[in-house]
């Protein structure tokens, strides 16, 4: 599978279909890889060029160990940032960007950095905004949903994750997705792409960024303050949300519609977890060819 550099990383990516085609970039979530897309790929019109990412500290991709201090670690500023880079570096643009979870995150936050490489987004399981309409018992089931992030911030939870993070990804696709069956092997190719030096520091960064107890890295201050205003999004935009998803509520998304300023649509999966692109690609594949137009 290719690598490509970018300014302060290598990207290692999959990519299918035809290379001057129209450009889709598919981004995977936590805990996954690229291959979670493949059931929707193999539904997607033809004449497209798909590429598909791994996120920093998966697989191959990594930031460089001396651009680590300035560039490591996992806010969504810096992964959004790499999926820019990408696509300047392939020469993408006019991309069809869709994204599950952590690749939600990096989505919304390209679809507010760079909405002119855009012509429409396709988001999955974790919603956009900072759900200040969600009530009291919301915001607690919310939290609920999300213990690991708190517990991630805490040494004696990052140390037990950096000593068992297989166990720790096994944990989440049973709880978060308890309907679906993931066959071992599928589960051991999961296994092998979060197998990285980087991946856990990674994981404990973005959790405690993201709830406020850990600083972001100089290069993506100008981005991370831009997206901590919560800009609306100006790309026409979809979001799918499975009712069974063990990791996300469903209230965190139906209140926000007004953070998008063109075209949205949401729909609610019943019978569906967490990780929609495996348990419903038609679905997933609808909604992108629905934005392709």
């Amino acid at each position: 599978m290719p690598l490509i550099d970018t300014p302060v990383a290598e990207i290692e990516y999959l990519e299918d279909g035809e290379p001057g085609g129209r450009p889709v970039v598919l981004l995977h979530g936590f805990p996954d890889i690229p291959s979670t897309w493949d059931p929707v790929v193999g539904l997607l019109p033809p004449g497209l060029h798909i590429v598909r990412p791994y996120l920093r500290g998966y697989g191959r991709t990594q930031v460089r160990s001396e651009k680590w201090d300035e560039a490591g670690g996992g806010q969504v500023a810096a992964l959004a940032t790499d999926v820019i880079d990408l696509l300047g570096a392939l020469g993408l643009d006019q991309v069809l960007l869709a994204g599950h979870g952590w690749g939600a995150r990096a989505a919304h936050a390209v679809a507010v950095l760079a909405p002119e490489r855009l012509s429409g987004l396709v988001t999955i399981a974790t919603a956009y905004g900072p759900m200040r309409h969600l009530n009291a018992a919301e915001r607690f089931t919310e939290a609920e949903r999300a213990w690991y992030r708190y517990w991630l911030c805490t040494d004696a939870g990052a140390g037990t994750f950096a000593l068992h993070p297989a166990a720790f990804v096994r944990r989440c696709w049973a709880d978060w997705s308890p309907s679906l069956y993931l066959p071992e092997d599928d589960m051991r190719e999961v296994l092998r792409g979060v197998r990285t030096a980087q991946f856990t520091e990674t994981v404990v960064h973005h959790c405690r960024h993201g709830a406020g107890a850990a600083p972001g890295r100089p290069r993506y201050a100008v981005a991370q303050a831009r997206l901590d205003t919560w800009p609306r999004i100006d790309v026409p935009a979809s979001f799918l949300f499975g009712m069974d998803d063990g990791c996300e509520i469903a209230a965190a998304s139906r209140g926000n519609a007004g953070m998008f300023t063109r075209a949205y649509d949401r729909a609610e999966l019943p019978g569906t977890g967490h990780f929609v692109p495996r348990e419903r690609p038609a679905a997933v594949a609808a909604a992108i060819a629905q934005r392709l137009g």
